[in-house]
């Protein structure tokens, strides 16, 4: 298939971008792929602006994480009649705003993160078929670094609610060396993926609007070879994509005397280090083979034609409205 997919270049290195991550896993399962976004910051600076005007697709997936800038200017483009699908991974932080761009965009099918999104009360109101489908890793991204030693036993990347402040704090007053406690913020690219690295285990405390969602960074961890400490929820919503046997694999808590329970049974001890590896190692080897955009690509793909895609005036049409990424109804 030829098809079309957009999306917004976050990174100063546009082949980071969700977007053209799922582009090159389409092209990796055997499509001819043309990636087509702007630039965060700069909405009316487009990569492919050359390529997708004059292009005839067979397919159009439309990528957004609602971060309130215009939305892709797809008149502009030669996709009269296209069959198109939106593909929403951060859904839960501006419903209300998923909700009216999806429609804006007429598309005949949707794909979202959030699994709560997938019945009637959700895209599923649109009477449309709905997918759940999550981020994903990218394996020639998200990797182990043979060069780069693990140096801290428990880290976290990104920016530092209260609560989240409060229990690094916690953490790193609580450990025999503050030392062994990291925290990253403003670090993109492939000095992200370095940090990744040096953690024998990433911090993940999720948003109460993020219930039902898994993000990308869980997928990015998981792909560089480092296992997470978990809040309940996100634990809940990650474990149903992995197999029971990699369960002990993932860190969970509930409090903070989860918190400190654990870090007096790993943190503490350096001969707990190479656990902690091999747990990283394993969860690495499994969303490496599961979990990819490679992955994601093809499932789309197996979708649509599993719910009985044909063209009729070239719109999709499916035999199921709704459908979750497990094959069951999620009505």
């Amino acid at each position: 298939m030829k098809i079309l997919v957009t999306g917004r270049v976050i990174f100063a290195q546009p082949d980071r971008c969700t977007g053209q991550q799922l582009a090159e896993g389409f092209r990796q399962a055997g499509h001819d792929c043309t990636f087509y976004g702007n630039f965060f910051g700069e909405p009316y600076k487009f990569l492919g602006a050359e390529e997708a005007p004059t292009g005839q697709f067979d397919l159009i997936v439309i990528t957004e994480m609602n971060d309130g800038y215009p939305k892709y200017p797809l008149n502009t483009l030669n996709l009269k009649n296209t069959p198109r699908v939106y593909w929403d991974w951060d859904v839960s932080y501006h419903p209300d705003l998923s909700y009216q761009r999806a429609l804006t965009y007429n598309v005949d099918a949707y794909l979202v993160g959030n699994r709560y999104f997938c019945g009637p009360d959700g895209f599923g109101r649109f009477q449309k078929p709905v997918l759940h489908l999550p981020y994903a890793c990218s394996p020639q991204i998200h990797r182990k670094l043979p060069d780069v030693k693990k140096s801290y036993a428990l880290g976290f990347i990104g920016s530092l609610t209260e609560e989240r402040k409060t229990l690094m704090e916690m953490a790193a007053n609580n450990v025999s060396n503050r030392a062994l406690i990291h925290h990253a913020d403003g670090i993109y690219g492939e000095d992200l993926i370095r940090k990744t690295n040096e953690y024998y285990v990433m911090f993940h405390n999720n948003q109460d609007a993020c219930k039902g969602l898994v993000p990308g960074r869980p997928w990015e961890t998981a792909g560089c070879g480092t296992t997470l400490l978990m809040d309940y929820t996100s634990y809940c919503d990650f474990i149903q994509f992995l197999p029971e046997d990699r369960y002990d694999s993932v860190f969970v808590y509930r409090d903070e005397t989860d918190i400190l329970a654990w870090l007096n049974k790993y943190a503490m001890w350096e001969r707990k280090y190479s656990e902690l590896a091999m747990m990283g190692e394993q969860l690495m080897e499994h969303v490496h083979a599961h979990h990819t955009y490679k992955n994601r690509a093809e499932r789309i793909i197996e979708w649509l034609r599993k719910r009985g895609l044909y063209h009729d005036g070239n719109r999709i049409y499916c035999r199921s409205e709704v459908q979750c990424m497990y094959g069951i109804n999620c009505l």
